[in-house]
């Protein structure tokens, strides 16, 4: 392991597991990195609900107190691992991990960071790699979308859901959103999704096929869950393939197993951050992959919600509320400069 020559990084970590965690803002020993690791300086740093039930004690993953949070940021390259040589010192790029993001600098396995274009800010840059790698594992690994498919994603308001409309409607296939609120989602979501319906179990089916010509849609990808999920398999076109990406709306309700036969519906689950350790060179080609369509236009990425390290109550506390349907970033840099390029 190689050691940096800096004396130090500041960093927020959490000291304690409660409701209202014990967060802290601290110096920490400067990061040692291996050969096949990459050295980031983050400008800003994403703050997630799933960050939230971390430092709280409550997610899947319990890490070793103190530990610091973040799973996602966009800052420049520092240090370069020897075995590494797609980025370079200065270059500006994002990074997803499993924690660690917010802090004046993070060690990444090198294929956990990609290479940002110029109009790319910063703060945009540490919203992207997780919600728009997810989507593009939902619609090309799980489900094999193609041009001229119909794809209904559910939740489009939010992060996921979003990406996988704007990546499905840049592939050329026609979306569907389903929302609790279609009229406020309709303006929203007009550049990237061609029809919304509402999210009532009671009427979720017939407007799906209302707006398919009775034919339902080929792919469906929820991140939902809930008592909508059994709903929308009726609303599956025969050979049709659903994507379960996450439980926003709590534990679905039983699928019937008679439902899924009688049409030939193909299930899938997806864990995407299993790509990231199982297969890094898949996870490297899909985050170039999304970050062309970005510099081309063809994939806009909204600007979230910034608040300083100092801040990070005040963060936590309009995350939690859902105040805003924007993303929230922690800004880390030295000048902590808004939107900083």
């Amino acid at each position: 392991m190689t050691a940096s020559s800096r004396s130090g990084v500041t960093a927020l970590r959490v000291h304690r597991y409660q409701e209202n965690p014990i967060v802290a803002v601290d110096e920490i020993p400067s990061p040692t990195w291996g050969p096949h690791d990459v050295v980031v300086a983050p400008r800003a740093a994403a703050l997630h609900v799933a960050d939230l039930l971390m430092m709280k004690g409550e997610y899947q993953v319990r890490p070793e107190l103190p530990f610091v949070p973040g799973m996602e940021a966009a800052g420049l390259v520092i240090e370069v691992g020897d075995e590494v040589s797609h980025v370079a010192r200065g270059d500006r790029v994002l990074a997803v991990m499993a924690q660690g993001a917010i802090a004046g600098a993070a060690v990444v396995p090198g294929a956990q960071v990609a290479r940002i274009p110029d109009s790319m800010t910063y703060s945009a840059a540490a919203t992207f790699g997780i919600a728009y790698f997810t989507a593009y594992a939902a619609i090309h690994f799980r489900a094999g979308v193609r041009a001229g498919e119909t794809v209904l994603a559910t939740g489009a308001r939010g992060g996921v859901g979003r990406a996988c409309a704007q990546l499905a409607t840049a592939m050329g296939a026609t979306v569907v959103a389903v929302s609790r609120d279609a009229e406020k989602a309709r303006p929203e979501l007009r550049e990237c999704v061609d029809n919304v319906v509402e999210a009532d179990e009671e009427t979720v089916v017939d407007a799906v096929k209302r707006v398919t010509g009775g034919r339902g849609a080929d792919v469906v990808i929820d991140v939902v869950g809930g008592r909508l999920l059994s709903q929308l398999v009726r609303a599956t076109a025969w050979e049709g393939r659903i994507v379960i990406v996450g439980f926003a709306a709590g534990a679905p309700e039983p699928i019937k197993p008679g439902h899924l036969l009688v049409k030939n519906v193909l299930v899938a689950g997806l864990q995407s951050t299993d790509y990231w350790t199982r297969s890094p060179d898949r996870l490297r080609a899909a985050l170039g992959e999304l970050l062309a369509l970005v510099d081309t236009g063809a994939l806009s990425v909204p600007e979230p919600r910034e608040f300083r390290l100092g801040e990070i109550d005040v963060a936590m506390r309009a995350l939690a509320e859902g105040s805003s349907r924007r993303s929230v970033v922690i800004l880390v840099g030295q000048d902590e400069t808004s939107g900083a390029r």
